[in-house]
């Protein structure tokens, strides 16, 4: 049984993937369904893991979060700890780690049923990695005494048109999000107000020259470089300034 849900004047699209593949397909929308296909999207492991005491870091100060290079199954680590201010040097220590997109490829299941299994290899392999990240001896990380672990099948971008959002003026259905300049939190911000500018321009127009409001619809797409946890715009040129900034490499 169908569902109406009403008419409306625009359609926003801040979703990708293959949810939002599956709503375009009837859409009527061949320019905008077209664009959202040629997006790759890459896939990274999420493990949480609560440890009784802290991780033996080499140096003088526990660090709240660094990049990892050099090992194959994890790019990113951070103390979620650090984050309570309230927290003691005794209290149990949570940790986020993200694996490599490269990983996540090699052992991708589907994220919905993760087989026991498969679930069991990766937190293995990533707290080996782990291990290998902080110079420590093989075997001598200790065991968390609480994990989960979960697969982000669809997580971040690895192409992009390069335009700040997509609007095809005559199905009057735009589309934003990081992907499209990105893969950052200030991207997904930059796309949100730039379509709604465009929206807000084209009805101000009262529709006369639709053409001139079509954007975004025939971009090529080409690869995003950026970590494999994202982008991370101002980083660079923070380090440069030698701030506080840690890379973990074997």
């Amino acid at each position: 049984m169908e569902s109406h849900n009403g008419q409306f004047d625009i359609i926003i699209i801040a979703h990708n993937g293959k949810c939002a593949n599956r709503l375009l397909g009837s859409s009527g929308l061949p320019l905008i369904a077209r664009q959202m296909k040629r997006l790759d999207l890459s896939s990274i492991w999420a493990l949480l893991a609560a440890f009784e005491d802290p991780l033996p870091i080499a140096g003088p100060e526990q660090f709240e979060g660094a990049f990892v290079n050099g090992v194959d199954s994890v790019s990113w680590m951070a103390n979620n700890s650090k984050k309570l201010s309230s927290s003691q040097s005794n209290d149990p220590q949570c940790w986020t780690f993200f694996s490599t997109a490269a990983y996540a490829k090699q052992t991708k299941v589907p994220q919905e049923n993760i087989p026991n299994a498969t679930a069991e290899k990766v937190k293995t392999g990533m707290l080996e990695g782990i291990e290998a990240a902080l110079g420590l001896s093989e075997g001598s990380l200790p065991r968390p005494f609480y994990s989960r672990l979960q697969l982000w099948g669809a997580a971040l971008p690895t192409n992009t048109p390069g335009v700040p959002c997509i609007f095809d003026p005559h199905g009057r259905a735009g589309i934003c999000g990081d992907w499209l300049l990105g893969s950052s939190v200030e991207s997904a911000a930059v796309s949100g107000m730039a379509l709604a500018n465009h929206i807000a321009d084209y009805i101000q127009s009262s529709g006369v020259d639709p053409e001139e409001f079509a954007v975004g619809l025939h971009n090529e797409f080409r690869p995003l470089e950026g970590h494999d946890i994202g982008q991370f715009p101002g980083l660079e040129s923070k380090v440069e300034e030698e701030a506080q900034t840690y890379q973990l490499t074997t």
